[in-house]
């Protein structure tokens, strides 16, 4: 029996308002007595078997993991066994490369998406105490156009979207298609941790993109910590080198071409802490996607090393023959499960005799009392409203634009685009997609836009758009209302629903 077992029928049978007899006093105070001496009778040997079992903690050691692929051709048997390929990837013969997307299954190349992800996972961060490992990771990689079935010539030298080296805690997700380059999709919550260094190839205002030429640093979000502007649009082989210093948090990247050698001055250099956004083990890779746009991420050779640190633990020195019973049945640990002290029992018998008066009492005073039964009230959920603005999911809204395409975007202007939409129900809406720029120029947080979307939506006037829902990701913002005919749009329907700015009531 131990202390939770034996305490765990008392407190279910004891209730403090619960009016008891005499004969059910005594017979709960015999049971608190019995269950007390219990517990202080095994408790010097529940401690002494838990002590038995500690590993004691030993000197910081290095644990060192390396990888490496010269090249991702079908004669590296380590390729298939090492590499694991989820969405549209595979590995291509002609050019000895891993390919992202897959030109020979996908029927259209636009909005392809897919990883590349080490098949077993990697010591990145120590836990006791909150440093994340040291890694040096280099890779050579070319972007090549495609028209693949679906995508016109015009697509040429445009870009897709482009690809990114990750960190990410699974080695089963696949991130969504156009600008999320297969890093995150609707699954990953505000507490997906992620790294990833991304090469950009497309312009994406509402992410902070400068333009379509960029390398970034993602920390747990499709949004840039950090951008650089560079060249990869070429067509020509490159070659990027990323150091991170887990000790000191610095990082430094360097991009150059395939065989110009080590670049002289970095493309970022400075500090960048990591460790919020990692577990203990995470999985490494690569991520790409393409949007509107077609183009073939090829990763040509990647080379991986990484360094913890971590306590190695020690074993207990006991050995069986210690255990041995020897001289008449006497152990060489019987110290450690001697009977408790005077002092243990005195206290017990103390808390008993206080038990026995506390009971008496309180049954004094109620005796001539009835019995009483306190019941907790259920708690009542709220209705809700029917038209009440409900969260859409950005899978919902994407789905509903078609992946906000350029076909169904209706207008813009300073604070954001409109898109044309159909909900899985037939419903036809209009989609406000606010910029990131705006949302932080206006210095808006979530509590005041759902008071906002609130307010709005209980107002009912011929000349308001009605609100179906909204969506919020990160620093995004999308709103979904009901869409009205053409005449309607071209008479004002872009200035009845921007509420959000400071001082502006012109709906």
């Amino acid at each position: 029996m131990t202390l939770g077992q034996s305490a765990l029928p008392l407190l279910f049978f004891y209730h403090p308002v619960t009016v008891m007899g005499s004969c059910n006093c005594l017979l709960w105070l015999m049971m608190l007595c019995s269950s007390c001496l219990l517990c202080l009778l095994e408790y010097p040997v529940l401690v002494s078997s838990h002590n038995d079992k500690r590993l004691s903690s030993g000197p910081l050691v290095n644990v060192s993991k390396h990888l490496s692929f010269p090249d991702f051709s079908s004669s590296n048997p380590s390729v298939y066994q090492d590499v694991k390929l989820l969405g549209s990837a595979k590995f291509s013969d002609d050019k000895a490369s891993l390919q992202i997307p897959d030109a020979s299954q996908a029927v259209d190349l636009r909005h392809q998406a897919g990883r590349a992800i080490y098949s077993a996972p990697i010591r990145l961060f120590d836990p006791p105490t909150q440093t994340p490992a040291s890694f040096q990771t280099t890779f050579s990689f070319q972007f090549n156009n495609s028209y693949g079935k679906g995508t016109s010539n015009s697509s040429s030298g445009l870009g897709s979207s482009g690809f990114a080296f990750i960190i990410v805690p699974d080695e089963f997700t696949v991130g969504r298609p156009g600008p999320w380059l297969a890093m995150l999709n609707d699954a990953c919550d505000d507490d997906y941790k992620s790294v990833a260094i991304e090469f950009d190839t497309h312009k994406n205002p509402e992410f902070g993109d400068p333009n379509d030429n960029h390398v970034g640093i993602n920390l747990g979000t499709i949004v840039s910590t950090t951008t650089r502007i560079v060249s990869l649009k070429d067509g020509s082989m490159h070659r990027a080198w990323i150091s991170y210093d887990g000790l000191h948090r610095w990082m430094d990247l360097r991009l150059g071409s395939d065989n110009s050698g080590y670049p002289s001055q970095p493309t970022f250099s400075g500090p960048l802490d990591i460790s919020p956004y990692l577990k203990e083990y995470m999985f490494v890779g690569f991520s790409a996607s393409t949007g509107n746009h077609t183009q073939i991420h090829n990763i040509l050779s990647w080379n991986f090393t990484s360094t913890s640190q971590a306590s190695l633990l020690v074993p207990s020195t006991e050995t069986c023959e210690s255990k041995v019973i020897v001289n008449g049945g006497q152990s060489t640990n019987s110290s450690k499960t001697k009977a408790p002290s005077s002092f243990l029992i005195f206290l017990a018998v103390v808390v008993l005799g206080l038990a026995v008066l506390l009971n008496l009492y309180y049954n004094g005073k109620r005796r001539h009392k009835e019995p009483s039964v306190v019941l907790l009230s259920e708690k009542k959920q709220r209705p809700q409203p029917p038209n009440k603005p409900r969260r859409f999911t950005i899978s919902e809204i994407s789905s509903a634009t078609r992946c906000f395409s350029d076909s169904q975007e209706l207008g813009s202007d300073s604070r954001g685009t409109f898109y044309k939409g159909t909900l899985l129900n037939g419903s036809h809406v209009a989609v406000k997609r606010f910029s990131a720029q705006f949302l932080s120029s206006q210095g808006l947080d979530r509590r005041r836009i759902m008071k906002e979307i609130g307010a709005v939506s209980r107002v009912r006037h011929p000349n308001l758009v009605p609100i179906r829902g909204w969506c919020k990701d990160n620093r995004e913002l999308w709103l979904c209302m009901i869409i009205f005919p053409m005449e309607a749009l071209t008479s004002g329907y872009s200035e009845l629903v921007f509420f959000l700015g400071p001082g502006d009531s012109r709906w």
